[in-house]
């Protein structure tokens, strides 16, 4: 696998976590506070003055009671965390917790309190008095900077309560996901829509050997080079089984692979296997970084739990299509074709599968047309999603495959729907979206 992958994997799994960032900060307020009680300042400098000036018991008390209160705030903030993880959990999606750790203002004020109560306890291990015979010992200069600290701490612990408060509403979450989810569409279709857009995906022919994962999880990434420059040199085609954000087996099908002649030498399979394994970043969940249909799956469930018979919550559902409007009239405008490694000559070596904008559509679409089929305001919503697709991108045969959605919607809502009225509005929809598309 390339560097840039495992670095974007390594990136992505950093990014996610509430260790690392709390834990650099750990280590560099340890590092601050051995290097600052070393330092004295003379009472002939100009800024002295500013100093604290306390003595051997004052500056003890202050420490001990910065270090017992901030990590009883931190506690706090570790309780209200989990707080907020459970409610996304189970009254959105739990797919949406990643986003959730994913946010960078909760791991900087977990970071800001534990490097607090560190540099506090480093600072007051040095402080001695005069009792026992020795000169007394204060660094004022670091005694200073924990009073910085302190401020810091309290900036903070405002922060936490209004980000907290605004982190835990829908439709922060739903704008977020829709930023992520965009980033992955401009890192996987950067290009616009053109001719050829079928791409290249052979089919293997019968004298495919079959090349073995060797973990089960989530496929999070592919690098198509290395394994590439292993197919040239055999003369070899490589096609793998799974699309990024597909799931495989240990043992299972991972990828064919032939020579582009028949009667060529015989395959090393069990290289192959291996260099087509480290191809694949493999992971026990899906990320976002190039899976897009990730994205599209979390706008779902959200929308899907807004309507569960638990929740009722219809206008969640609506606002959740309005953002799967906005991510698929940008993929109706991409080239969506399957990942390609081509060799020195330009001859194509690797394909990837990649879902095709039918699945982003189907994914989108499917489940909020099922369950929302008794609500006249998800259905003339879901066709104006529709609408604004084919709209989009008509030429490129889009426009039949949202007017093929349409008519699916529409049977559901005249099968589900009883009043006359509330079906009006959404064949009233229905005429909308054939407007657009003509």
């Amino acid at each position: 696998m390339t560097l840039s992958v495992r670095l974007g994997a390594l990136g992505e799994y950093l990014r996610g976590s509430l260790w690392f960032l709390p834990g650099v900060s750990v280590l560099a307020a340890l590092l601050l506070a051995i290097a600052l009680t070393r330092v004295t300042v003379e009472d002939s400098f100009p800024l002295a003055a500013l100093l604290l000036g306390v003595g051997a018991d004052g500056a003890r008390g202050m420490l001990q009671v910065v270090a017992g209160a901030v990590i009883t705030v931190t506690g706090l903030v570790f309780s209200l965390t989990v707080v907020a993880l459970q409610l996304a959990s189970s009254q959105f999606s739990p797919r949406l917790l990643r986003t959730f750790l994913r946010n960078l203002g909760n791991q900087v004020v977990l970071a800001i309190f534990l490097a607090t109560f560190v540099y506090a306890l480093t600072v007051l291990s040095t402080i001695r008095g005069a009792e026992d015979g020795r000169p007394a010992f204060v660094p004022q200069v670091a005694v200073l900077v924990a009073f910085a600290f302190v401020l810091a701490s309290v900036a903070a612990l405002v922060y936490f309560i209004h980000h907290i408060a605004q982190q835990i509403r829908v439709d922060v979450m739903m704008r977020e996901v829709h930023a992520d989810t965009l980033e992955a569409v401009d890192r996987t279709h950067p290009d616009p829509l053109g001719n050829g857009e079928d791409g290249w995906l052979p089919d293997p022919p019968a004298r495919a050997a079959v090349l073995a994962a060797r973990r089960s999880g989530f496929v999070q990434a592919v690098s198509v080079a290395p394994i590439t420059s292993c197919a040239e040199q055999g003369d070899l085609v490589v096609r793998f089984v799974p699309a990024v954000g597909d799931h495989v087996l240990a043992g299972g099908p991972l990828a064919w692979c032939w020579a582009r002649e028949p009667g060529q030498p015989r395959l090393d399979v069990d290289a192959l296997t291996g260099e087509a394994n480290a191809a694949v970043q493999v992971g026990f969940e899906r990320t976002l970084r190039y899976d897009v249909r990730f994205g599209i799956r979390q706008l779902v469930d959200i929308a899907a739990k807004a309507l569960s018979p638990g929740v009722n919550d219809p206008t969640t559902a609506v606002d959740a299509l309005g953002h799967l409007a906005a991510l698929l009239t940008v993929l109706a405008r991409r080239r969506i074709v399957p990942q390609v490694g081509l060799d020195g000559e330009g001859t194509p070596r690797v394909a990837v599968p990649s879902p095709d904008f039918a699945d982003y559509l189907d994914l989108a679409c499917g489940q909020i047309r099922r369950y929302g089929s008794r609500e006249p305001a998800v259905m003339a919503k879901l066709l104006w999603l529709l609408g604004e697709v084919g709209y989009a991108a008509p030429e490129a045969g889009r426009g039949r495959l949202a007017a093929a959605q349409a008519d699916l919607v529409v049977s559901a809502a005249e099968r589900d729907i009883d009043e006359s009225h509330d079906l009006s509005w959404v064949k009233a929809a229905r005429v909308q979206v054939d407007r657009a598309l003509r």
